[in-house]
């Protein structure tokens, strides 16, 4: 589960950290695992964003908070791609935003389907538990009224 209110803070690390190697002249390869980290935290905002970070109970009670943490995280995600493009176009080789770009989205595309399979599968099993659990109640009311119905008709004999 996506913890929403944490997205901001660790875009934020990650951007610094991304932006301390490229100032201090680190191969863009050694870089790309944390570029990959922020097109996972950008996947991970856009599922807060719809909604589908939580199960189908819990989408009942979001709150405000929520809603301000998931625009903060948009918004501290924008401006550390700004700030990122203009570090890697002043201090790396060139064509290496392209390829960051390239790259995170691949990395984003993946993530986020992964994202989107685990909540089908959350909600594939909270509606079969449901099911499961209404056929259950009714298989014992149906019982009950019968095995009732039973009682009364041998009393009133």
């Amino acid at each position: 589960m996506i913890e929403v209110l944490a997205l901001a803070g660790m875009v934020t690390k990650v951007a610094g950290s991304i932006s301390a190697a490229i100032k201090a002249g680190k191969d863009i390869n050694g870089v790309m695992p944390a570029f990959g980290q922020l097109a996972k935290i950008e996947s991970e905002i856009h599922l807060a964003e719809s909604g589908r970070h939580k199960g189908p109970l819990g989408r009942l009670t979001s709150s405000e908070e929520e809603g301000y943490a998931i625009a903060s995280a948009k918004m501290a995600h924008k401006k550390a791609l700004t700030e990122l493009r203009s570090m890697c176009r002043l201090h790396a080789e060139p064509g290496t935003w392209d390829m960051v770009v390239y790259e995170t989205a691949q990395a984003r595309k993946r993530h986020k389907l992964a994202l989107e399979e685990e909540a089908e599968k959350r909600d594939k099993v909270f509606w079969l538990i449901s099911v499961v659990f209404i056929a259950l109640v009714l298989a014992v009311g149906t019982g009950g009224l019968i095995w009732g119905a039973a009682l009364l008709a041998n009393s009133h004999r």
